[in-house]
């Protein structure tokens, strides 16, 4: 009996002190250093790091074996995240060139023909709107961190081409959605596209203005049930299939915001009701609307007590965009915390380092907190509820311990 209280005992003592770990890390900030006149996110850059050694010994195609879109994603991600970075620097500063070498790189790898041929070359356009969304996105981007006089014309050439080429696409299509994959629609890889031509007419005025505003009032027209831009769509005609999903409507409004910010605004709304929860005091991003149940899938990653994964990563990305600090702190500490963010010689990795691809969306969400001066700050009690749950709980827990200590003496 003796040797059972102490073993208690133990596992007592040692739950006490994980759950005080546990709220040191839900405090995390992020800490920033000087580089020149700017204050940088140190933690992102750590990130990047990471990811770079990572993605340059093939880490993309290892995701690419474990999920169906793998490589875009991560090699995407891996661009934009230094793309935030670029895009601060100035045009000289020796990182800033390391930003755009490695921004030039992931476009490289995307718009390669090993990238390509996982994709059907028969679909208008071609390769589907997935990989023509992500890359063209990609490319914009660089052309937009590039000093004007240093793009390269035929990449210019090519972002005016693919741009036009998804218009001529949905000039002859009912449903405001292009194909992914043969007969297969998901709307968030539309609304990428789209706002690859918003990056086109943030370059060059005048051009694709109406078309997107003509898409837009299609769109309008084919939302579910909630309001929303759906998770699946009818390939042919844009009716929803499966209605909106935390996973794919963070990834949407990340995007949508680029295009239209009012109707981004008014989307964001409906999502912050139905996806937005609390679980023991911290906010999670649901992966079904509230009163609906689902698994997770390729799609989601995992779902845990409602809470998506990936929704989750990509809705403290949202949170941030549309002005909810709070939310998003809770968030990003969150994932700080449960994902177990540590950083190793200048290296900063999620899950221990094994699914990369989780460490590129982790980066991509972190990169809107590159400068000191874009920092999150918290402007209500976020943290009391959970606070609360955890001295609840190690009170209850010093108490057992208490009357142990005494039963074994």
């Amino acid at each position: 009996m003796k040797t059972f209280r102490k073993i208690a005992l133990l596992f007592l003592v040692l739950l006490s002190g994980w759950l005080l770990f546990f709220n040191a890390r839900l405090y995390y900030k992020p800490l920033y250093v000087s580089h020149g006149d700017l204050s940088l996110n140190q933690g992102l850059i750590h990130q990047l790091n990471f990811l770079q050694k990572e993605i340059h010994l093939g880490a993309a195609w290892e995701m690419q074996r474990l999920y169906p879109e793998g490589f875009v994603f991560m090699t995407a991600l891996y661009g934009l995240s230094w793309a935030e970075l670029a895009g601060v620097l100035p045009p000289n500063d020796s990182l800033g060139l390391s930003a755009r070498h490695e921004l030039k790189w992931a476009l490289s790898e995307l718009t390669s023909e090993d990238a390509q041929r996982t994709f059907n070359k028969n679909l208008d356009p071609a390769y589907g709107i997935f990989y023509r969304g992500w890359s063209n996105y990609v490319l914009g981007r660089t052309l937009e961190v590039t000093p004007g006089n240093e793009r390269d014309p035929d990449l210019v050439q090519d972002f005016r081409e693919n741009c036009a080429e998804i218009f001529q696409a949905l000039e002859n299509r009912e449903s405001p959605y292009l194909e992914s994959y043969y007969q297969a629609c998901w709307p968030a890889d539309m609304v990428i596209a789209m706002a690859s031509v918003a990056i086109a007419v943030r370059l060059f005025p005048g051009e694709f203005e109406a078309p997107i505003q003509g898409w837009l009032e299609k769109v309008k027209k084919k939302t579910d049930e909630l309001g929303l831009i759906p998770h699946a769509a009818s390939w042919d005609s844009g009716e929803s299939l499966e209605p909106a999903r935390g996973s794919s409507q963070g990834l949407i409004l990340n995007f949508l915001w680029e295009i239209d910010p009012d109707f981004a605004k008014q989307q964001f709304e409906i999502y912050r009701e139905n996806f937005l929860t609390y679980r023991l005091g911290l906010p999670g991003i649901r992966e079904y609307p509230k009163g609906k149940k689902g698994k997770g899938d390729v799609d989601s990653g995992p779902v845990i007590w409602d809470i998506g994964g990936a929704a989750s990563i990509v809705g403290q990305r949202v949170m941030d965009l549309y002005g909810e600090p709070d939310e998003a702190i809770g968030l990003r500490n969150s994932i700080e915390t449960f994902a177990c963010g540590m950083t190793i010689r200048g290296e900063k990795k999620y899950l221990f380092g094994v699914l990369p691809l989780a460490d590129a969306f982790i980066a991509w969400s972190n990169s809107v907190e590159v400068l000191e001066q874009n920092r999150l700050a918290a402007q209500g009690w976020w943290w009391v509820k959970m606070q609360g749950f955890i001295l609840f709980n190690l009170f209850f827990l010093g108490l057992a311990i208490f009357v142990l200590l005494k039963k074994v003496k």
